[in-house]
């Protein structure tokens, strides 16, 4: 869990580095003569999925957050940790399938790439929206100053 939170510059940074990394190897392999990856929709849907159970989790933190419910002190430290852990898991897996569409970019015509870039597309999606609702669902975990000081009303 990290202390101050996972800032949205941090996560950005780890897309761009995953993905520039991603497409150099990627074009590093298919100018080689390899195939290029392939990758179902089910990756795609997978991802997004996970993205909707993190929220789903975190509701409750939102919830109580307004006053409608009480959330015991080990649950929230866990959706905490599951949030930061989504946004950067999806991070790496958003700008992993970023960068491999970007190398199919140029070839969409070549052998079916087309499709395959869509899904990959798909995937890139399905990542970036799991990095955005950890960072949402962290957001919701912060606790204001003014609770910390016991100022909130019971």
């Amino acid at each position: 869990m990290l202390r101050q939170g996972l800032k949205l510059s941090t996560t950005l940074l780890v897309v761009l580095a995953v993905t520039v990394l991603s497409w150099g190897v990627g074009r590093w392999w298919v100018s080689g003569g390899h195939a290029a990856l392939q990758v179902g929709w089910l990756a795609g849907v997978l991802l997004l999925g996970m993205a909707i159970v993190v929220v789903v989790t975190g509701s409750r933190m939102w919830r109580m957050r307004h006053g409608r419910t009480h959330v015991e002190p080990v649950v929230a430290a866990r959706v905490l940790v599951l949030s930061q852990a989504s946004a950067l898991t999806g991070a790496v897996m958003g700008g992993f399938y970023l960068g491999q569409t970007l190398v199919l970019l140029p070839d969409l015509d070549f052998a079916g790439r087309g499709g395959l870039a869509l899904r990959l597309g798909l995937a890139a999606l399905g990542g970036l929206l799991m990095a955005g609702s950890g960072l949402l669902v962290q957001s919701w975990c912060r606790i204001d100053d003014e609770d910390e000081d016991g100022d909130r009303p019971a």
